[in-house]
């Protein structure tokens, strides 16, 4: 290859290789001492020739680094991250997970804020806010892990036991997921929400709203926006000139503080859940949204054909690698109303090294399996885990 085609050329930066450069060199080196010029490996020369190439090789390495961190599909760690901050992007940090108790117990009682609960594992969770018992014998109150990371995603009712007994507090349980929890943010993870923030700054459209949420609010794993510009109801339900974002994660209060951030004035939202924001001028203003029922994905893998790369641990690798695609307790997965593409499945499972063959069967209910996309609606969001995931040889 001719060295003008090294470095930043048409079609980007090509890097050449030890051998590309060492025969460069030697080339040159012939021009000056002659053809008979003693190159071998053994001679000063030949070892001096080397050793410049081997240096050239590095700073051509470095070179091609700093050339792609100027892309957000290249750049790695601090270099993506820059690029992030650009539009208003940080670094998601390791989370807590979050979610909802429901306390039982006298009429009255204050529950403080901090108040300690924990799963039978002994996973254990702080009241975010103080509430007090009402007259129904009950109060339902956010909670958040004492610690980060995935191991304190909690499925529903399994929150169960109180960690410091409390005078008129009896029972606990949460009747959905605590979810969210998670480590810090990966690369990959951070440049898919940096396509959906792409909008984020200094917008108020439906696009911003979406990238407020995906930035700013704890725990969201999928949002989408819809949007009604007309001066008639439009075939999603959407009154006139309305807005309805659908969320997946976060907190409640959270949720509807972010809409409000974005949301033009003027605008109505919409969605099956209310919750009051207060303005800066203290005005109590409600704001609705949307949570997407979601859809269970089955999968059956059978008569599943590996080889010698295939590793021990293989059938987890498959399970994770499923549930990063279609999306679970972790961040990522398809969309809300995102439908689960049978054909673009076995490409997953292909990606774990060692899988040579497989036969593959999908469902949503885990009775009725088949080789048919899953549809899913503009208000649902598909999900699977490791229990709905089932691998045969």
């Amino acid at each position: 290859m001719n060295n003008e085609e090294w470095g930043v050329t048409e079609r980007g930066f090509h890097r050449p290789t030890y051998v590309e450069l060492l025969n460069a060199i030697e080339y040159k080196a012939r021009e000056l001492f002659g053809d008979r010029a003693n190159l071998t490996v053994r001679s000063p020369l030949g070892l001096f020739l080397r050793v410049f190439a081997w240096i050239l090789n590095i700073l051509f390495s470095l070179m091609e680094d700093v050339y792609n961190s100027r892309f957000v599909d290249t750049a790695v760690g601090t270099s993506l991250y820059n690029l992030g901050k650009a539009i208003g992007l940080s670094l998601l940090p390791a989370q807590k997970a979050t979610g909802y108790v429901t306390f039982t117990g006298t009429a009255g009682t204050v529950i403080p804020s901090g108040f300690l609960v924990k799963t039978v594992a002994g996973l254990q969770y702080a009241v975010m806010t103080e509430g007090r018992i009402e007259s129904s014998g009950t109060v339902t109150l956010p909670v958040q892990a004492v610690d980060t990371g995935s191991d304190y995603n909690a499925s529903a009712g399994t929150v169960t036991e109180i960690v410091n007994p409390l005078d008129g507090v009896a029972s606990c349980s949460n009747s959905a997921a605590v979810d969210g929890g998670r480590g810090r943010e990966t690369d990959e993870e951070f440049r898919d929400r940096y396509y959906q923030s792409v909008d984020y700054a200094g917008g108020v459209n439906a696009d911003a709203i979406s990238g407020e949420l995906l930035q700013n609010v704890e725990a969201i794993y999928s949002v989408i926006c819809y949007e009604n510009d007309t001066d008639e109801t439009n075939d999603l339900g959407l009154p006139p000139h309305s807005i309805e974002v659908v969320a997946y994660g976060g907190l409640d209060e959270e949720v509807a503080a972010a809409i409000y951030r974005r949301k033009a004035a003027g605008i109505q939202t919409y969605g099956g859940k209310t919750i009051a924001v207060l303005s800066a001028s203290g005005q109590s203003i409600d704001i609705n949204f949307s949570r997407p029922t979601t859809v269970p994905v089955y999968l059956k893998i059978t008569n599943l054909q590996t080889n010698s790369n295939f590793p021990y641990n293989g059938n987890d690798l498959i399970k994770e690698a499923l549930i990063n695609y279609i999306g679970g307790d972790t961040w990522g997965g398809l969309t809300i109303g995102q439908d689960v593409l049978y054909m673009a499945i076995p490409g997953v499972i292909l990606g774990v090294s060692g899988v040579v063959d497989f036969d593959l069967l999908i469902s949503k209910d885990g009775v009725d399996y088949s080789q048919n996309n899953i549809e899913i609606g503009t208000r649902e969001k598909a999900i699977t885990d490791g229990e709905k995931v089932s691998i045969e040889a």
